[in-house]
Formats: C-alpha cells, structure tokens, sequence
C-alpha cells in the first residue's frame, strides 16, 4: 500500500450503483479490497481491486461460505489508532488499516418472499457481512460503514465535502443505521426458525423508521410520528387535501379494512375507531348513500372508504358534507375535479388489499402486549342453534354483521340486512346496554329493524338482550356462544321464532 492511501472494504449482494461508487473511491485515491462476485464487477468496469484471497493467503471454502473471517481482515478494521497496542498488533498482522466497509447483505428476507424451501433458505443466512458491518460500525470513529447503496450519494457528498475528516455525528448516523439493519436481519431470520414451531416470537424486535412528524398525538398535548419497516411504503398515495392526523391514520386503516373484506362495490365510514356507516350496492353511489344513512348525524367529520374507484356519480353527494378523508381504489378524473374543490378533505389512492399488520402490539405496565392480529372467521366452524333456520335473506344479514362487529369496540352490537347496516352499539360496559344503544340509533336515523339481523361480539350472558333485539324487530342473531346461559338464550330465542346462528368464535376488540 502506497504511504498516505485509504483502503476500502467492498463486497455486496445488491451491486446496483456499484461501478460508479468503485471509480469515485478509485478516483480519490482509495485502495479497494474486494471479493468474489463484486470483485469480478469492479474489474470489467477497470478498477483496480486487491482480492481478499491475496491478503488471507486462502482462497473461498466450503461453496463460498467462508471467505471473509479471518483476523488479516477484521484486525484492519477494527484498529483503534489511538491505542499502541492496537499499532503493533496491526504491524504483527503485516496489514494496513481499512478506512471503509462497503457491504450488503444476502437478500434473506426477499427469497422468504420468493418461496425457498428451508433447506434453500439455510444458504441466504449472510454470516460474513453482518460481521463485517457490525466490526466496522463499532469502529466507527475510523471507518466509515455503508450498509446499503442508497447511501452512496450521500457518502460521496460527505468525502466531497470533508475529505478524511469526515464530522462524528456524520459517522454515527451510518453506524447505527449499520446495527438496525443487522438487528433487522438477525430478527428476520430468528422469525422463519421460530415460524417452524411458536406460535407467538419469543423476542419482539420493532425495526420502524420515523417517516412523518405529526401534528400532535390523539390529543394536542402527546407528540405523535408515522413510522414504516426499512424498504416498507405507505400502503395509499394522498392526492389532496392536508397532512395527515394520529387519528386519521388509525381510521383510515380500519375503514379501508372494513371494505377490503368485501367482494361486491361497499363504503364504510368510521368516526373514533368505530364503523358508524356502512353498505354494499349495485355501484358506489348506492353503497354510499346506503352507508351514510345509517347514521348521518355521527358521519360529520368521519372517513369514508370506498371499494370501488370513484366516479363522479358517487363523488358529488360526499360534497355536500364535512368528511376528513376519502379513500378508495382509484379517483376518476370527475372526481378529483368536484372533490378537490373542498379544501379541507384527503384524498388517498390506496393499494389493493387490507393494510393491517399480522401482529398487533400495544404498550402497558412498562412492557408490550403482542396478539396475532383478528382475522375473518369463516363459515365452517359456524352452527344453527334454533328451531328455525335462518332464510337466505338472513344468512346474508347475519355473514354482513358478522363480517363488521369485528370492528367495533367491545362490548358490540351491530344491527344490520342483506345490504346494510342499520345501528351500533359500541364500547358499552354491558351487553344490553349495546342493544339498546343500537336500536336507539337506529331510530334516530329513522331506520326500520323489521326483519332486521344482530350480530354480537362475544356471548350473551343473559338472554334479554336478545329479547330487547326481538322487541326491536329483530328476527336473526348471530353470537359466539359459550355462556352458561346459552340454553336460556337458545331457549328465548325459540318462544320468539328466532333463527340464531352460534359461530364459536369471539371478536372482542378493545
């Protein structure tokens, strides 16, 4: 090495930028060290490269998977220059120091997306580069860590900038952004091994970038952000309107993942975490107004979801009331024109599919609470308690509510047909008490429960509730089951000509 040059350390799955970053060091006068695959690249784009092999005095071992661990290449980077000791151990291994690690890492978690068979997955588990970035990261008061290419502009401007004498905050930014992908990565591989046998992850590992301070928390006094997984995106696009709140995020979420469940065209409305609207129609426009009768009082303010893009039809009613947000599949140019004439609405373009998470986490008693995520319940387990069967018409009422109790706050009470829902009862410390709030909302928005259907959260520990709902108009239930009162249920269901459906399954959500 000539007296005077840096060395850099290069080796990398994702070779994308590498040529150019490989001729911006080379011009700078850094000496690159080099493996493998990213070695050959650098020298078809004529830079000159030291091979790893040269300096270990050993080529690649077993199929590649020992290469980089040896202490002629660690020592040099973990050299600590302000030690003596670390000066005469370094000469002992007759190294020169290296001043940057460039290093990215078998892509583990993209072929766990691919598919690979475990035995397949064993050969992506990157020993050599976690190492690498770790020693360097440690070091950084001396090296520079890259982990990723999108860092490569920026470290050049900071080379450009500073020349050796690159500022400390500067390498303690790359040196944790080093560690959080390492922790990423291990956690990722810790999580496929746990997947062959726990149900829940004996370690919780939350690696999320802040990606957009909020205004405040629920309340203006809690200070709030948006936070996403490296190399995760925001699952809409906003088209209009202001940034959005804490509370804008969360019911954007859940009205999105209301009518995801749905096949044909539904809109959902929700205001504080709870549908307060919701229907299904030939169209949107009639979905729509469906939803939006349900409760037209409560809607103010609320967000509103659409399956189906949004055409203009449908667009020009939700002008004649304040709604926070609109989100839907797609804006039809009609649309977009009437609805960004209100200033204070969202607009957001979202991705197919629901946007929710496998596991929910929620932080109490100094710790976290972690639960797979409430999922559909489907058919299969569900059966007919009574005397009577529901009729198709109720079948479908019962599947509708079943499908939207879910997603309101315990205790839970949905009335609602074949096309609609009709009242909510929601949070409510007793069970009748929910009946009763959804049959009182239901008469405020003038709707008629005759023939109606009722879905329940979690088991009727009484039967009046179900005889309030019968009082109501209501002809079919459907309910978990389980109480020690089912009999009495099942029983006061049956004097009322009631079909009631037991699904054996709870969606308390708290």
């Amino acid at each position: 090495m000539t007296a005077g040059k840096k060395r850099a350390f290069i080796s990398v799955w994702d070779k994308a930028g590498l040529d150019d970053f490989g001729r911006f060091l080379s011009g700078r006068g850094y000496e690159i060290v080099s493996t493998g695959g990213t070695a050959r690249q650098l020298e078809a784009a004529g830079i000159e490269v030291i091979s790893v092999a040269s300096i270990t005095g050993q080529g690649a071992l077993m199929d590649g998977r020992l290469k980089t661990l040896d202490m002629r290449v660690f020592g040099p980077i973990l050299f600590d220059r302000g030690k003596p000791g670390h000066v005469s151990d370094l000469r002992e291994l007759g190294q020169p120091p290296i001043d940057m690690v460039v290093v990215n890492l078998y892509p583990f978690e993209r072929m766990l997306a691919d598919g690979k068979s475990r035995h397949e997955m064993i050969e992506y588990i990157d020993i050599g580069g976690p190492s690498l970035l770790r020693a360097a990261a440690k070091n950084h008061r001396h090296v520079l860590v890259v982990a990723h290419p999108d860092q490569y502009e920026g470290v050049s401007r900071l080379i450009r900038e500073h020349g050796d004498d690159i500022p400390l905050d500067e390498r303690e930014a790359l040196a944790g952004e080093a560690f959080a992908l390492t922790a990423k990565y291990d956690s990722l591989i810790a999580g496929h091994f746990r997947g062959f046998g726990d149900t829940m992850p004996a370690t919780l590992h939350i690696d999320a970038q802040l990606q957009e301070m909020l205004r405040y928390g629920e309340n203006p006094h809690q200070a709030a952000g948006f936070y996403l997984p490296a190399g995760a995106s925001v699952p809409w696009k906003q088209l209009h309107g202001k940034a959005l709140s804490f509370n804008n995020y969360a019911d954007i979420d859940a009205a999105w993942a209301i009518v995801s469940g749905f096949d044909e065209p539904a809109v959902s409305i929700v205001k504080h975490a709870n549908p307060c609207g919701f229907g299904l129609g030939p169209d949107p426009h009639m979905a729509y107004l469906r939803a939006l009768s349900t409760d037209p009082e409560s809607s103010f303010g609320g967000i509103v979801a659409f399956n189906r893009p949004l055409d203009a039809e449908a667009a020009k009613p939700l002008t004649d009331r304040f709604f926070e947000c609109v989100i839907a599949p797609q804006f039809e140019a009609g649309a977009l024109e009437l609805l960004r004439g209100k200033k204070n609405i969202r607009l957001l373009e979202a991705a197919s599919g629901p946007t929710g998470n496998a596991f929910e986490i929620r932080a109490v008693a100094g710790g976290y609470l972690a639960q797979e995520a409430d999922s559909w319940q489907g058919e299969q387990s569900w059966t007919v308690a009574t005397e009577r069967q529901p009729t198709r018409k109720e079948t479908e009422a019962l599947r509708l509510c079943w499908k939207l109790v879910r997603f309101v706050k315990s205790n839970a009470i949905v009335f609602g047909n074949h096309e609609q829902l009709l009242g909510v009862g929601a949070g409510q410390m007793s069970r009748i008490d929910a009946v009763r709030l959804a049959g009182m909302k239901a008469a405020q928005a003038k709707l008629d429960l005759a023939g109606a259907s009722m879905a329940s959260d979690a088991f009727f520990p009484f039967p009046d509730g179900v005889e309030t709902a019968a009082k109501l108009g209501v002809t079919s239930v459907i309910q978990p089951g389980g109480s020690i009162r089912d009999e009495e249920v099942i029983t006061l269901a049956n004097e009322q000509g009631l079909a009631m459906v037991l699904t054996h399954n709870r969606h308390f959500r708290h």
